[in-house]
């Protein structure tokens, strides 16, 4: 087997951990209004403090991999979130549960700048549609074990141990990158002196715009898995049944992201893929608001929106030269943090003032209309 999907391998188990400790806080939701008395705004607050590190990290990661091994800062992102999970497990108040998001979410800007950059370094000019692809699709797959197993674990052992678990799965990453990863093999004409920026006027737009269309793109997704169970119990599912039924989508864009990507390597047409799946997309998630055919729905986003990821992910690598990839994603991620820790706040807030269970639901439907 190629080193270059051996190393695939290794940060796909890493980036899962991180989609698992993402989760933690919506699937936990009913116990943090219950216990703590949280409104769903704060709820949504909570969620995206784990995304409002990486308006300010991002940067600074992009610009630290021109003078520090990619392997190292992974590492020290795992420490961040190890550190931030236990926080949580140990607070008894929201200061200590804000505190603890908060440097998870340190730990997960880190993760998501540098495991960009080395899938996209391995694979640059190879499979990179198809790698992206299964890369991405390990942040779902957490977030979708997380929906099947974290409400269990909070009903039974108690939400501490929820926290616990986030910590201890990051931890394992931890350990398999120190043991396993090397770094890709970069050329010496695409190596630039340590935190000289220089991004060309140009290459900058385009990170923008990509950055702008991926930051709705995963809004629209987190919407949908933070807010659409509680859509599904106003319809008679259990707790336990709707967070299955949500968890529907994650699992079939494990399938269709990196099939996805492979047949858009193939046959091509990228653009008119991205429109057009993006488009069915928004039309599953109103369904899923109006309560039709809702687990046909599910499977209906979830294959079209796993499709095009690939694709969308990719235009990051075509957007800056090599020798920028670093400081051009650390854009890309500010951009993408920006958007991702704005909308969870102004979904719970829909909800709120409307008391439409399925406004936030309706909101990701938008967002990839905008997307489009």
């Amino acid at each position: 087997m190629a080193t270059r999907w051996i190393m695939l391998g290794v940060l796909f188990v890493v980036r899962l951990s991180m989609g698992y400790q993402f989760q933690s806080v919506a699937s936990v939701s009913s116990t943090l209004v219950a216990d703590f008395g949280f409104s769903y705004a704060q709820v949504g607050t909570l969620i995206g403090l784990f995304l409002l590190p990486g308006i300010f990290i991002s940067i600074p990661s992009g610009l630290m991999t021109r003078a520090v091994a990619d392997k190292n800062l992974l590492m020290l992102g795992a420490v961040a979130m190890i550190t931030g999970g236990v926080l949580m497990a140990l607070s008894e108040g929201p200061s200590g549960l804000y505190t603890g998001r908060l440097i998870t979410g340190v730990g997960g800007s880190i993760f998501n700048v540098i495991l960009t950059k080395m899938v996209t370094e391995w694979f640059f000019e190879k499979e990179i549609v198809t790698a992206l692809a299964i890369i991405l699709t390990a942040w779902p797959m957490g977030i979708a074990m997380g929906l099947v197993s974290q409400g269990l674990i909070a009903e039974t052992l108690g939400l501490e141990w929820v926290m616990y678990g986030t910590a201890g799965f990051a931890l394992f990453g931890l350990v398999l990158t120190a043991m396993f990863y090397r770094d890709a093999p970069v050329p010496a004409d695409q190596r630039v002196a340590p935190f000289r920026f220089g991004l060309p006027r140009r290459q900058f737009v385009h990170m923008a715009l990509v950055s702008i269309a991926w930051a709705l793109y995963n809004a629209s997704i987190i919407l949908l898995v933070s807010f659409a169970p509680d859509i599904l119990i106003g319809d008679g599912y259990s707790e336990v049944e709707a967070r299955s039924v949500t968890s529907l989508f994650m699992w079939v864009s494990l399938v269709s992201a990196p099939l996805g990507g492979r047949v858009i390597e193939v046959l091509g047409h990228m653009t008119a893929t991205i429109i057009v799946m993006t488009a069915f997309s928004a039309v599953g998630m109103m369904a899923i608001a109006y309560g039709m055919a809702t687990e046909v729905s599910f499977v209906v986003v979830g294959i079209t929106l796993g499709v095009a990821v690939g694709a969308l992910m990719s235009l990051s690598s075509e957007a800056v030269s090599p020798e920028n990839r670093g400081p051009g994603l650390g854009i890309f991620y500010t951009w993408y943090y920006i958007g991702m820790t704005i909308s969870p706040m102004i979904a719970g807030w829909t909800k709120d003032m409307t008391g439409i269970t399925s406004a936030p639901v309706m909101l990701a439907a938008g967002m990839l209309v905008v997307t489009i």
